[in-house]
């Protein structure tokens, strides 16, 4: 992609803003946007919500013990709060409250990294016995010498809606919203941003890049050590006791494999039960990705899901695949560009960013608007990655 240098630019309080991207994190941003009476035009190369990239299938997490850092709480907290706020103000909700249950060994990256997380963050959990997980849910195999977390405020976010619902809200308030139309080519100098499509050219003072696994093709020339992983997702009908994997009955739940990372999976909400791999996938690219699942993932997954699920060895009714962008650190990147400071990257969330969508929509929108953000993103710079 054809990018033109530029230096900086001093927009104003009330910029013209472009989004290219408009799913998870580039709907709340539009929608974030609008609501605050800003121009703001969407784009976005398929029509959201697609299944071409990350942004899809029947469900995703919501944690607040979270292993992955204390830094991230503060966020967490606030989103929460938003997806709670997207259920009053849309008619479908998006997130519906489960609990969760986190299992693994005591030392093991899971366990530790909540511990460490939630005494920094003063975090509500409580720790269940092995012996209490099999009384309270049978279904499971957890291991004698491994430990269980109980997360209260742990919920499943049905992505599709999610993004309908920002974008649904963003156009009431004044957003312009444009699909199937792919970004050529993008330039920034000081006075604006130009971005040519394959119909048109637009131009704004601002331009926020959310567009995913194809931040790559976006930021060729800063060289972020971008991954993109492939991921498979699938839904299935339990084999006994399908009452337990109920909405209402059954919660978040995942078990840590070979001291890294997890399988987990989530309630039927009518589409069966979505199980997964976390960052057991193979690397690849937007262009050569297999989106078809094979007898090879079916066999990576179901070995997982006997071990520990058994109950679960049932029909598979439904599988895709998506994609995470991960950076080295698999934290996300959240800053202005090092050259363009018009333009701010908003993308790279290394497969756990679905849940923070409604505080990285407020974030962009605060650095598009020239707000100071009320989260410290020290850990989410651009630049982080030079030696």
């Amino acid at each position: 992609m054809e990018i033109v240098n530029s230096s900086v630019n001093n927009a104003s309080s009330n910029p013209r803003v472009i989004v290219v991207g408009l799913g998870a994190h580039g709907s709340s941003t539009t929608y974030q946007l609008a609501k605050r009476g800003i121009t703001v035009t969407g784009i976005d190369q398929f029509h959201p919500p697609h299944s071409m990239g990350s942004s899809h299938g029947p469900s995703r997490v919501m944690r607040m013990a979270y292993k992955e850092g204390a830094g991230y709480v503060p966020m967490l907290r606030r989103s929460f709060d938003l997806w709670q706020e997207l259920n009053d103000l849309y008619s479908e909700p998006s997130f519906h409250l489960t609990g969760g249950l986190f299992m693994g060994q005591p030392d093991g990256r899971a366990i530790s990294g909540i511990h460490t997380a939630s005494k920094a963050q003063n975090i509500d959990i409580s720790i269940m016995t092995p012996d209490e997980v099999r009384r309270k849910y049978p279904s499971f195999n957890i291991p004698d010498e491994w430990e269980a977390i109980w997360d209260p405020k742990s919920g499943a976010i049905f992505p599709e809606i999610a993004i309908t619902a920002h974008l649904d809200l963003a156009e009431k308030a004044g957003a312009e919203l444009s699909f199937n139309e792919k970004i050529e080519k993008w330039s920034a100098t000081p006075s604006g941003v130009t971005v040519t499509t394959s119909r048109k050219t637009y131009e704004a003072d601002v331009l926020i890049l959310t567009s995913g696994a194809w931040i790559t093709e976006m930021l060729a020339n800063l060289k972020i050590p971008f991954e993109i992983e492939r991921v498979t997702l699938w839904m299935i009908e339990p084999r006994a006791n399908r009452d337990f994997f109920q909405a209402g009955t059954f919660p978040n739940a995942s078990f840590e494999i070979f001291e890294k990372y997890p399988l987990y999976m989530q309630a039927d909400f009518g589409t069966g039960v979505k199980v997964a791999l976390d960052h057991h996938g193979v690397t690849t690219d937007v262009k050569s990705i297999n989106r078809n699942t094979t007898r090879e993932d079916y066999e990576k997954i179901f070995e997982q899901i006997r071990r520990f699920v058994p109950d679960l060895d049932g029909e598979v009714l439904n599988s895709a695949v998506c994609m995470y962008t991960n950076t080295p650190d698999l934290n996300f990147v959240v800053d202005r560009h090092p050259a363009h400071d018009n333009v701010i990257i908003g993308s790279a969330c290394s497969g756990h960013g679905f849940k923070f969508s409604p505080v990285i929509g407020e974030i962009l929108a605060d650095l598009a608007t020239r707000e100071t953000p009320k989260f410290d993103l020290k850990m989410f710079n651009a630049t982080r990655f030079k030696s």
